[in-house]
């Protein structure tokens, strides 16, 4: 019974302060905020079951609250090591973790301007690299061009490596198939 009224004290003294017209934390800035929070969980959970439609309309929602107006002055935010909670990949290219046990990450390093898509079957040895190159293009654009990728086998052969032609080249195509067929070009 102490826990219960405990928790009650807790819940109304909260929510008293949250509604208390002299609260420091009450502003436009922090529903967006907690908004964020709430999708965030959200997303995780719809991750876990791998409910793509409800992914999608979580996503659309937490795209609404984004506090990054324009990704190119933020682009550093990407840095650093992501892991892979869902993908619209096949299990045959992104196995299920929890299934199999290989680990799926992103490593981002906006300076160098790529991400390396990492599927770890025991890395060194097993596993994939696909690099990916990042440049953000207009405030809300990122544009992405596969440069490589490595493949690691412990038989024969050990490391395979395609490459992708460069992301100009693949422009100048795309924007003269476009012009040929008297479509609009957009990068």
């Amino acid at each position: 019974m102490k826990n219960s009224s405990f928790l009650f004290l807790t819940y109304t003294g909260i929510t008293s302060l949250l509604l208390s017209p002299y609260c420091f934390i009450k502003t436009d800035a922090f529903v967006p905020v907690i908004q964020r929070y709430y999708f965030k969980a959200q997303l995780r959970d719809a991750c876990q079951i791998k409910d793509k439609t409800k992914i999608d309309d979580i996503v659309e929602e937490l795209s609404k609250l984004n506090p990054t107006s324009d990704i190119r002055s933020q682009f550093s935010k990407l840095d650093g090591e992501w892991k892979l909670d869902f993908t619209t990949a096949l299990t045959t290219e992104v196995p299920d973790e929890q299934k199999s046990g290989v680990i799926t990450y992103q490593t981002v390093d906006t300076d160098k301007g790529i991400i390396y898509n990492v599927i770890d079957r025991g890395l060194p040895e097993k596993g994939a690299k696909i690099a990916v190159g990042i440049e953000p293009t207009r405030s809300g654009r990122v544009a992405l061009d596969f440069r490589t990728i490595e493949a690691f086998n412990d038989k024969f052969p050990k490391r395979v490596l395609l490459k992708f032609p460069p992301r100009d080249l693949v422009k100048v195509v795309y924007k003269i198939g476009k012009i040929l067929s008297g479509k609009e070009y957009d990068e």
